[in-house]
């Protein structure tokens, strides 16, 4: 049979489906041989299915001449042993947990960089500890050893089974019925006494967990649901290849991250995923959910830039959401002695961000990177930062620039109100990266952001609010007064173009009696005056792009920070504490 194509059925609808192809497209890497280069493997999504591809069919001998290949370790942990496993399938999970609490205790009371504490001998979890303390945490440990035996007890027949699989995954839909009498067939030929179906755990099947399962609603049992045992093997082994689990700050609630495929080559992922598990550090649950967006961009561009220069990437444009589709997210709420999952929800990767030359790369990185800072700096506790943080995830899922408008209005307060309240300035987003935004969303915008009266109002608007209350903030002396609230005012007459204009009319007619005004009393003029051509070039914006374009525009510009002006990025209280820990400490 020609194992050209391989297919994965949707059949949950939910993270789980692409944990099973990423399972299957390790698999197939790990039997063929070296010998035979590069195969291009890529996982597609196909509508119905994520299609696993090869550009040359996995050949007959390859699969008659396996060796045993296992894709899972099993856990030793204080009260579950794996003992009929060899050494190198196991991990003792109590040194693993003893060794992260010895780093974090002495990363956090020395003070010490985790590249000194490494040149000391201690250093940070592994990269799969996240998954293995999600499974100790999760009660699944049983299950989990006991899939890995039931896999490893095919040593001998490896290639048999090996076989079953990809037959599993050649017919679309998948055949699983057939699929089982085969393997029943095998496991009684070889004397494996093992059960055809094990359980679906929550830790890998979200949307499974113990409750009315019955398919007939004549009657209510608690209880949870089977599946056949080499899909949830295959669950498991993907939850290591593309997930990461991480607690939610604050709480023992738990997120689990799980890149969806759009068209995705394994030589790729294999360069950003380990990558992007280093940058996605625990935090609070919305600030968590638009990091793991923004990190995972940010990587994948960094990975494309560099991997220009090696011809890695080389054949390849550079936007993320064309290679990944989404991040699924599942969200377990810690109810005490257990986790329920308690929502599942995707997070679409931005489709706008048009990469083909280095330039552009370093662009979008750099936006990507000021953004990072502006979401590190909002603390999810306080009602106002959680509001803004749904509402930057909003536009960050959703494509759209009204809902990104919707931040920064509402971001523009925050930032005068800390100011004002004295507390560390929190970063805000540069104009040239602002640019940079709104033209990769719509360069039909272009003529309102390049007219020279746009970009004089909108200084105005900033000398206006946020200049002075940094000046302010600094002990400075303010020879004007600070308007606040400006921005919500005028977007709160944005609706209808002749009230917008009437608005804007009075804020220039207030700004430029000011300057006036201190003109003459106190003989200094640090302004420059708004002329009747800056405000009818505004008009003309407005009778053409509408008053709410122009108003959020003239919003987000003017609030934003000029970086050839004397005011200096703040980079303390926007950042969190690093490196802050990846996963569970000592589950």
């Amino acid at each position: 049979m020609d194992y050209t194509e391989l297919y994965v059925d949707k059949s949950t609808g939910t993270p789980t489906d692409p944990l099973i192809a990423y399972a299957l497209g390790r698999l197939l890497l790990d039997v063929i041989p070296e010998e035979a280069g590069d195969i291009g493997l890529t996982i597609a999504d196909v509508g119905d299915a994520y299609q696993v591809s090869l550009k040359q069919p996995l050949r007959e001998e390859w699969v008659r001449n396996a060796p045993f290949r296992y894709l899972l370790r099993a856990l030793d942990t204080k009260t579950k042993h794996a003992d009929t496993l060899p050494a190198l399938q196991r991990v003792d999970y109590l040194q693993h947990q003893e060794n992260n609490r010895l780093y974090y205790e002495a990363l956090k009371d020395r003070k010490q960089t985790p590249a000194a504490l490494a040149e000391m001998g201690l250093t940070g979890p592994v990269p799969d500890w996240p998954a293995w303390a999600k499974i100790n945490q999760m009660s699944a440990v049983d299950a989990y050893n006991g899939l890995i035996e039931q896999w490893y007890a095919h040593r001998d027949c490896f290639p048999d089974l090996l076989a079953i699989v990809l037959n599993l995954f050649a017919t679309r839909p998948n055949d699983v019925a057939a699929v089982e009498a085969a393997w029943l067939r095998l496991a009684k030929a070889q004397g494996i006494d093992a059960k055809v179906t094990a359980a679906r755990l929550q830790v890998v099947n979200p949307g499974m967990g113990k409750g009315g399962n019955r398919s007939k609603a004549d009657g209510l049992t608690i209880g949870g649901l089977d599946g056949f045992w080499l899909l949830e093997y295959l669950k498991y082994a993907g939850l290591f290849l593309a997930a990461i689990p991480r607690t939610v700050k604050g709480s023992k609630d738990r997120k689990t991250y799980v890149l969806y495929p759009r068209r995705l080559t394994w030589n790729r992922h294999q360069q950003v995923f380990p990558e992007f598990q280093k940058t996605l550090f625990q935090s609070t649950a919305v600030r968590m959910d638009v990091l793991a967006v923004l990190q995972y961009c940010r990587v994948f561009l960094e990975q494309w830039k560099a991997g220009q220069a090696s011809g890695r990437f080389a054949r390849y444009r550079g936007e993320p959401g064309n290679h990944v589709a989404a991040i699924g997210v599942i969200y377990y709420k810690h109810l005490g002695s257990a986790h329920a999952t308690m929502n599942l929800s995707t997070l679409a990767l931005p489709l706008w961000m048009p990469v083909e030359t280095l330039e552009q790369a370093q662009a979008f990185i750099e936006l990507l990177e000021e953004h990072i800072g502006v979401i590190r700096g909002l603390d999810e506790s306080h009602a106002d930062a959680y509001q803004l943080l749904l509402n930057y995830r909003d536009f960050l899922s959703g494509q759209d620039l009204h809902a990104f408008f919707q931040f920064t209005r509402a971001y523009s307060g925050y930032v005068m109100r800390k100011m004002a309240a004295a507390d560390f300035p929190p970063r805000r987003f540069t104009i040239p990266h602002l640019e940079v935004l709104i033209m990769a969303h719509n360069r039909h915008l272009s003529p309102i952001l390049e007219d020279p009266g746009f970009r004089r109002i909108a200084e105005a608007i900033r000398r206006s609010t946020v200049s002075l209350q940094y000046q302010k903030s600094h002990g400075g002396d303010l020879l004007y007064e600070i308007r606040y609230g400006l921005g919500d005012k005028l977007l709160r007459h944005a609706q209808y173009a002749d009230e917008f204009a009437a608005e804007l009319s009075r804020f220039i007619q207030s700004y430029n009696e000011e300057n006036a005004r201190k003109a003459e009393t106190r003989k200094q003029q640090r302004r420059t005056n708004i002329t009747i051509d800056d405000l009818a070039a505004v008009v003309r914006l407005i009778d053409e792009y509408g008053a709410p374009t122009v108003a959020n525009l003239l919003v987000a510009f003017g609030y934003a920070r000029d970086p050839h002006t004397a005011e200096q990025e703040q980079t303390d209280e926007s950042r969190e504490p690093e490196p802050e820990m990846a996963g569970d400490e000592n589950e």
